[in-house]
């Protein structure tokens, strides 16, 4: 599902050194102390950020190889990315439903009632864990082949 091989990225007062693999059906966590490189390791994944060397392979997939539709086998949350504060949960709705082909909306909003979330407040006033609630929502609903949860 996931490979990455030596995957090196430095900043001034930083370096990354990361290997791992993760196949399918195995949950698999990052864990370590803010600045380890966790996020940096996501975002390279994803391709928003450069990286100095090594091998990233999604889904069987080089990173170089992998397209806008192959990305639409992923489900992603980043801890510093989301929809604006001033929409709905009925705003976003027709948004998720044109960016992802396989969005399943009946599932969604079955869940959004499950979680009791409201779907005509802005997300601005949701609490914190409401919030992250909308965000895994929308991963997941659209029958995604691998998760890339970076949470805080």
């Amino acid at each position: 599902m996931l490979k990455i091989k030596h995957l090196k990225k430095s900043y001034e007062n930083f370096s990354l050194d990361c290997s791992l693999e993760v196949k399918k059906g195995h949950v698999t966590g990052l864990i370590g102390q803010n600045g380890a490189g966790k996020s940096t390791t996501f975002k390279a994944i994803l391709g928003l950020i450069s990286f100095d060397s090594g091998t990233i392979n999604i889904l069987g997939k080089s990173l170089q190889d992998f397209t806008a539709k192959d990305k639409q086998d992923l489900g992603v949350v980043l801890s510093d990315s989301g929809f604006s504060g001033y929409l709905t949960i009925n705003d976003i709705i027709p948004i998720i439903d044109n960016l992802y082909q396989n969005f399943d909306k009946s599932f969604f909003i079955e869940q959004v009632k499950k979680f009791q979330l409201p779907r005509n407040k802005r997300i601005k006033d949701f609490s914190t864990g409401m919030k992250a609630k909308v965000k895994v929502l929308v991963a997941v609903s659209h029958n995604a082949k691998l998760l890339i949860l970076d949470v805080k």
